[in-house]
Parts: C-alpha cells; sequence; structure tokens
C-alpha cells in the first residue's frame, strides 16, 4: 500500500467534503439530538484556514484521497497543573470503501510525528461511545481513557 499523509488542496474541497459527510451520517444516527444532515460540512473559506494553519492533512492511496485527519495544538497553562502543549485531534475519517487497511492508524501515526515535531506533550481526541472501530484503533494505538463526559438532554 502505498499512502500518501500531505496538505490538501483547496480543489481537494469535494473529496474531503464526501469522507467527512460519511462520518457525519454516523454521528446523526448515534446523536440526533444534536447533529442534522448538510451537504457541505466544510466550506472553502474553512479548508483555505486549515491548510494556511496546517491543520488538515490528506491520507491519499494512488492519487485518490481516502481519509484525512483535522487537528489544532493548545497550549494549557492552568495553575495548579502541568503546562501541556496538547495535539487535539478534531476529526479523523477514512473512506468506508478503505477501512480496516491501517489507514486511520498511518493517519494517527502521522499526528504523532506532527506533534513531536511541534513540542507537543500529548495527543487528544473524544470518541462518541457508540464507534467502537474507532476506540478498537485508538486503544491498539496506544491510547487511553483519561476522561469520561457526560451529558443530557433538558
Amino acid at each position: 500500500m502505498e499512502l500518501r499523509v500531505e496538505l490538501p488542496e483547496l480543489k481537494d474541497l469535494k473529496d474531503i467534503n464526501l469522507l467527512a459527510n460519511q462520518v457525519h451520517e454516523l454521528h446523526v444516527k448515534w446523536r440526533p439530538d444534536l447533529f442534522f444532515m448538510i451537504e457541505e460540512l466544510i466550506s472553502e473559506e474553512k479548508l483555505k484556514e486549515l491548510i494556511e494553519n496546517n491543520e488538515i492533512f490528506i491520507a491519499k492511496l494512488q492519487e485518490k484521497i481516502v481519509g484525512y485527519i483535522t487537528l489544532n495544538i493548545v497550549e494549557k497553562n492552568t495553575p495548579g497543573m502541568r503546562y501541556r502543549k496538547q495535539l487535539s485531534i478534531d476529526a479523523i475519517c477514512v473512506d468506508e470503501k478503505n477501512r480496516g487497511k491501517g489507514i486511520g492508524t498511518e493517519l494517527l501515526k502521522y499526528a504523532k510525528e506532527y506533534g513531536k515535531l511541534n513540542n507537543c506533550t500529548d495527543i487528544y481526541l473524544t470518541v462518541n461511545e457508540e464507534n467502537k472501530e474507532a476506540i478498537k484503533i485508538y486503544e491498539k494505538f496506544g491510547m487511553k481513557v483519561k476522561s469520561i463526559a457526560y451529558s443530557m438532554q433538558i
């Protein structure tokens, strides 16, 4: 498998949104109280901003985009807590036809190396408890549950 991870170009917007919608459909199914379907999850303006800030990377397999990851670096300097420069993964998506081929793991490896290059102290992400396949990948990658979030509709 000749997989490349790289910054996208603006011309990749349609392909990125097709992938984003695959994951978004799952979120709508799991949490219709929070999510609803829309056509364009990432606008051209937003993609341009993500590219300029090195906050989105795509996975390409034989010139076809098969996944992407969005991330950002957040510095946490709170009294009583150790300083952290956290690499926060906002979204990770692998094309449903290409899942189970190690693409998600490669995107995580890329993010980890990116974090090391930027002197990050840790990686942080959240995942829906229904997303069992993603949870397996994160745990196999070495990630651990560090907090639990509760929610209630009122």
